[in-house]
């Protein structure tokens, strides 16, 4: 039996599904893995090895270390130097998706917030200014001026960037580069006045729970699909020790869907009692609301409220509740087991009879016959939690 090659993985931070990734391949191929520095911070010593991946760290030590050894290296993520083939997610793509996310909901003003301080978020900003701008709306730079802490705390935030969203009308749309930039940015928005997301829509990269899921309004962020990553470097260093010509250009991972999360919910609208209508709808219609809850947690008159919404939605809040309640129960009815009751009271319905009602007059047929011969529609832009409560696969 052959001798197992050695490979090194050199990172100090935690990158869960990015280290799965390079772990899956690692038992593949039968490698000896030394995962060390991820643990105790120190690069590995004593030994020879075969290979080396590393995610790159701005650590002396590190690089120094690395130049030191003469074995085939990939890189985790782009590093700012052609010495070493990376391969990482594409990230004009990464912001692509961001704009195509927001664009959908219908915004008009799009901007990148923060600063382009490494290779990585200038390649994501030029990604999402080319959609934005292909699509016709406006994009915007949000940049803080030189010397000032881009993502310190809320106040040295708004500091600098207050004036700037002065200038803007919402609603409007932010991305910033990654996930560690969102939550100040939510926090900064809230001590602006801004609702998030009622006027500003705010989208990042990275879709960490660990960051997204804890941030004062959970943010909406682009799949980097770490664990393709982590596989696909690991693949490629293996060729690279079998012989094979590095690559000329670093090799690109396409991002997953965005994670779509409270920061982006809506859809945007220029009137906020239309807004605040829409998001009391998108986030209770599991809930049997009917248009009095909904006028009552919106300061102006049912009247003028419905006018407004039917404005600017182009339907009635009753025809938007039941919209989305059966959009929710389509998917549980073709992609579930769940009785037709249990679908009905999750979903929002007073009653198995007032979910067969709605589901005649909007699918043209009762549930139990749209399971069995029905097609899922195309619902247009739907609230992020619908089909949530799908059994896990």
């Amino acid at each position: 039996m052959s001798e197992r090659r050695r490979v090194l993985l050199l990172t100090a931070g935690s990158a869960h599904a990015l280290h799965e990734g390079v772990v899956a391949y690692a038992h593949e191929a039968r490698w000896a893995l030394d995962t060390r520095m991820l643990y105790t911070g120190q690069v590995p010593d004593g030994g020879p090895v075969d290979g080396v991946l590393c995610r790159h760290v701005p650590r002396v030590d590190v690089t120094s270390f690395v130049r030191g050894l003469d074995v085939p290296v990939v890189m985790l993520d782009r590093c700012g130097s052609d010495a070493w083939p990376c391969v990482t997610c594409s990230d004009e793509s990464i912001g692509r998706s961001a704009a195509r996310h927001l664009l959908e909901r219908g915004y008009r003003t799009l901007a990148f917030c923060g600063p382009c301080d490494m290779p990585r978020k200038t390649l994501r900003m030029d990604g999402f200014k080319a959609e934005v701008e292909a699509a016709g709306e406006r994009f915007v730079r949000l940049a803080p001026p030189p010397g000032a802490p881009a993502f310190g705390s809320a106040a040295s935030v708004r500091e600098w960037l207050g004036p700037m969203l002065a200038t803007l009308h919402v609603p409007f749309a932010v991305m910033v580069g990654d996930d560690l930039e969102a939550i100040p940015l939510v926090d900064a928005l809230g001590a602006c006045g801004y609702g998030v997301p009622e006027q500003v829509a705010v989208i990042s990269a990275g879709n960490d729970p660990m960051l997204c899921d804890v941030a004062p309004v959970p943010v909406s962020s682009v799949d980097v699909r770490p664990r393709e990553v982590g596989y696909e470097a690991a693949r490629l260093l293996g060729q690279l020790m079998e012989g094979e010509a590095r690559p000329t250009a670093p090799v690109l991972v396409e991002p997953g869907p965005v994670g779509a999360r409270a920061s982006t919910d809506m859809m945007a609208l220029p009137n906020l009692h239309s807004a605040r209508a829409l998001r009391f709808i998108w986030t209770r219609y599991r809930e049997q609301i009917n248009v009095d809850n909904v006028s009552a947690h919106v300061p102006v008159t049912r009247r003028r409220l419905q006018t407004l919404f039917h404005d600017h939605m182009g339907r009635t809040m009753q025809e938007e509740i039941a919209r989305v309640r059966i959009a929710d129960a389509c998917l549980m009815l073709k992609k579930s087991t769940m009785r037709i009751n249990e679908i009905a009271s999750l979903t929002g319905f007073k009653s198995s009879l007032h979910f067969h009602r709605t589901s005649q007059s909007l699918l043209e047929m009762g549930p139990r016959a749209f399971r069995e011969t029905g097609s899922i529609p195309n619902s247009g832009i739907l609230p992020a939690q619908v089909g949530d409560q799908l059994p896990a696969a």
